[in-house]
């Protein structure tokens, strides 16, 4: 009996980890053939007991490697630019703007996990799916403890980027919609960079 329990659990082990090595394969080839994407977003951040806190809308654009650009027109502007190396955060409102290098933290952010490689996701997450039809569901739950969420979930359709959900440690939830209007053409590399408007005060991190 006890031989056969064992079995079993070695069985399921190994099926375990087929399922998601099979998860974290699927996501890759996703993630690496989407190249660009423009569109807009909508936003929505629920706490932990599903009371509405905030809601935004804006536009998106993505580029690999690690290029993206992230306008939060509504309720309260603001942009997030990065080129892959470098970050700038800009609030019209203050007429601020926070500069800084990405660390290894940030490159494991939605954006950045959208617009990097996809090759080494695995060192960094458990990853798991859930398929329905055309649409695909990855849950990746974080294996360090200083991640900078708990737990984010892709939704793909047709193998394109749906919309996307975060989870914080107080038990917040963010989900992100998104409208794709133009996918895999080309972008102006420009757009990834920031040059700071007169009279802004810089804040470099």
């Amino acid at each position: 009996m006890i031989k056969k329990i064992s079995l079993l659990l070695v069985l399921l082990m190994l099926t375990t980890s087929a399922l998601a090595n099979s998860a974290a394969k699927k996501l890759q080839g996703y993630l690496k053939q989407m190249q660009t994407l423009e569109g807009s977003f909508q936003q929505l951040t629920l706490d932990a007991r599903g009371n509405r806190m905030q809601e935004a809308q804006g536009s998106v654009q993505l580029a690999k490697p690690g290029r993206f650009y992230w306008s939060t027109e509504q309720p309260f502007p603001q942009i997030l630019i990065s080129n892959g190396i470098t970050l700038w955060v800009y609030d019209p409102d203050l007429e601020q703007v926070t500069i800084q290098t990405l660390d290894k933290r940030a490159t494991l952010s939605p954006a950045i996990i959208l617009a990097g490689e996809a090759t080494d996701l695995t060192k960094h997450f458990s990853i798991s799916a859930t398929e329905t039809g055309k649409r695909v569901v990855f849950d990746l739950i974080p294996l360090q403890q200083d991640s900078l969420f708990e737990e984010l979930s892709l939704d793909f359709v047709e193998g394109r980027i749906n919309a996307l959900q975060l989870t914080d440690s107080l038990g917040q939830k963010t989900r992100v919609d998104l409208t794709i209007t133009q996918f895999n053409q080309p972008l102006d590399n420009q757009i990834f960079e920031f040059e700071v408007p007169p009279h802004v005060d810089v804040i470099q991190e």
